[in-house]
């Protein structure tokens, strides 16, 4: 069981130097699966600080649509992840419980959002080009004592790429998530819109992990 680093909420950044690695999506569609497990018990936010501000985007979007984000999407400075838990306090109404970290790909943001972190999820597809990227981020968290597993993204099955990207990681004794997330056109597709229910796929099990690791109950 990972130990928090402060009283309150659980910190949970997603960070890969990469563009187009799924963080942005991984970080929506963990924070809706964790929102729906919680049953309206548990508040969730997530905290942008990618300066393309993609998940605020995503945010607004959906609820334009008419169908909102079950969180709260908090624009982050590198000063506001520094306080990030007196920011969530700040916000009024439930206290929050869970909050997810769109981290930026590189400087001080993220330097900040691993430092606010008590558990990093690293997205990347199967392809060994994304995984050297990621194994860059997760050896950073790794000398950081950062408790941190790659999250594979875009996956197919019974493929060779799949199979030498699972034997790779395993080989290098690296963490990683027992979910895969599979390629799908829903996934890919899925902004502006509000992931829920069988559309949330496996990010239901990786929170499921999540939770498991920060010794929270499995709804």
């Amino acid at each position: 069981m990972i130990e928090r680093k402060n009283d309150g909420p659980a910190v949970i950044a997603l960070a890969n130097g990469k563009g187009g690695s799924m963080k942005t999506t991984s970080a929506v569609f963990l924070a809706c699966a964790l929102a729906d497990q919680a049953r309206g018990e548990q508040r969730v936010l997530v905290a942008d600080a990618d300066v393309q501000g993609d998940a605020k985007d995503w945010w607004y979007r959906a609820g334009e649509l008419g169908e909102p984000l079950p969180f709260d999407v908090l624009s982050a400075s590198p000063a506001d992840l520094t306080h990030l838990r007196d920011a969530a306090a700040g916000l009024g109404g439930e206290a929050v419980s869970w909050i997810l970290i769109d981290a930026a790909p590189y400087g001080r943001a993220l330097d900040e959002a691993l430092r606010a972190a008590d558990f990093v999820v690293i997205p990347s597809s199967p392809s060994r080009i994304d995984l050297d990227q990621a194994a860059g981020v997760q050896d950073l968290c790794t000398m950081r004592g950062i408790p941190n597993a790659i999250l594979l993204c875009r996956t197919e099955a019974n493929t060779l790429a799949l199979r030498e990207a699972l034997e790779w990681i395993d080989r290098e004794r690296r963490a990683r998530f027992d979910a895969l997330i599979r390629k799908r056109q829903d996934i890919l597709n899925a902004k502006p819109t509000r992931p829920h229910g069988a559309g949330l796929h496996e990010y239901r099990d990786a929170a499921g992990e999540i939770k498991q690791l920060m010794g929270e109950a499995i709804r």
